[in-house]
């Protein structure tokens, strides 16, 4: 079985000179370096990064990064590491151009959470891979046997299902897998931590391995090619694509599973206030348009997380923790910020877009595109990649 780690890396920096000491590259390094501990060693690690550079971004910086960041990981691992940066991603998108998919390759880009793991599964099909394993770059891995964990039942039958995905926990820096509480004042309708730990209760208290769950963690998540060839990320959805993907799979009627026993250590740098807003429009945004997924159908129990937020009551939520995090900001100063919490209040008025329809057109295109790519020649154009 061919497998590939894909650990996404997104550096924002103000300029390139900025990449030697920024803090992606650093997680970036601790990532890797967490992979010699296992013992299974006969994987591809791809590493699709997304430069974005606050200032604009420009080919002539891009070219300059890559060459820096193909240095510094020289030294991290003797060989099979894919390095897939922004300078070359012009390349693919002109290689799928030419095999007649214009519309299509536009969406493939490194920028946003769904994209960047579309390109990774892209990548992985091309180099003929049978499992895509993703993690992301703030975590380690501590088990030795990890990788065979990830792949055990991949394809298999249990309980009468074919597993064509599964998901696992993050580990807290201590040690548990609970979320740790979060006194924020202004989160008394938007507690997803609360939610979220009642499904790793549930799943923790199983006697079974493998669990059906209403949620899935992406930086900790298995998928073979019989699912990835048919199913991609949805680039229409701004946050909580991980979740998302299971809906949009169990809805063709593939199944994902939760293991217990697949684990990763999560070591996440601190959340700032920014980060809080851009996530709570982010999940506004995204369960509005949840919301009109699963009124087509699923075969999958959402509750309690996201089911909580997937009813008629999502748009009183929504109002109030948008005021409650503008007066939070008010009460510190930060007026800009207030702001712009009021107006995550109109994201619930917006007119009906076509998002859904866009993504059941993409995933046509996908299906297309996956069978379309050749080993052969798409290592000619990318051979440049390997690091």
């Amino acid at each position: 079985m061919n497998k590939a780690i894909i650990i996404p890396v997104y550096l924002r920096l103000n300029r390139p000179e900025e990449l030697p000491d920024s803090e992606g590259l650093a997680l970036t390094r601790r990532a890797i370096e967490s992979l010699k501990i296992l013992e299974d060693q006969d994987f591809t690690l791809l590493l699709p990064v997304c430069f974005d550079l606050v200032g604009g971004d420009e080919e002539g910086s891009w070219i300059e990064m890559d060459g820096f960041l193909r240095q510094a990981l020289q030294n991290l691992r003797a060989r099979k590491i894919f390095l897939f940066s922004s300078y070359r991603l012009k390349t693919l998108r002109k290689y799928l151009d030419q095999k007649g998919f214009r519309s299509f390759s536009p969406l493939i880009d490194l920028k946003g959470f769904s994209k960047i793991r579309n390109t990774g599964l892209l990548l992985t099909q091309a180099l003929s891979m049978d499992v895509a394993i993703f993690m992301d770059n703030d975590e380690i891995v501590e088990d030795p046997h990890y990788l065979k964990v990830a792949c055990e039942y991949l394809n298999q039958r249990w309980n009468g299902k074919k597993v064509s995905g599964k998901g696992g926990f993050y580990v807290n820096p201590d040690g548990t897998i609970l979320l740790p509480p979060q006194p924020l004042w202004w989160r008394f309708f938007w507690n997803k931590t609360k939610w979220m730990n009642q499904v790793w209760e549930k799943i923790l208290s199983s006697k079974d391995r493998l669990i059906p769950s209403p949620l899935l963690l992406g930086g900790n998540l298995a998928l073979h090619r019989h699912l990835f060839r048919h199913i991609p990320f949805d680039p229409y959805i701004p946050r909580g694509e991980d979740t998302d993907y299971l809906i949009n799979a169990s809805q063709q009627g593939f199944c994902l599973l939760f293991d217990k026993q697949l684990r990763i250590k999560h070591l996440h740098p601190e959340r700032t206030g920014v980060y809080f807003y851009e996530e709570l429009k982010g999940d506004i945004e995204r369960f509005l348009y949840e919301r009109k997924k699963v009124k087509t159908g699923t075969t999958i129990d959402l509750e309690p997380y996201p089911g909580y937020f997937m009813k008629w009551t999502l748009y009183p939520k929504a109002i109030l923790t948008s005021l409650f995090l503008s007066l939070d900001y008010l009460g510190k100063g930060e007026w800009g910020k207030a702001r712009e919490c009021l107006d995550n209040i109109g994201l619930l008025f917006r007119k009906k877009d076509k998002s859904w329809s866009k993504y059941l057109q993409f995933r046509e295109d996908w299906k297309r595109v996956m069978g379309a790519l050749k080993k052969e020649e798409v290592n000619e154009i990318l051979k440049d990649c390997w690091v």
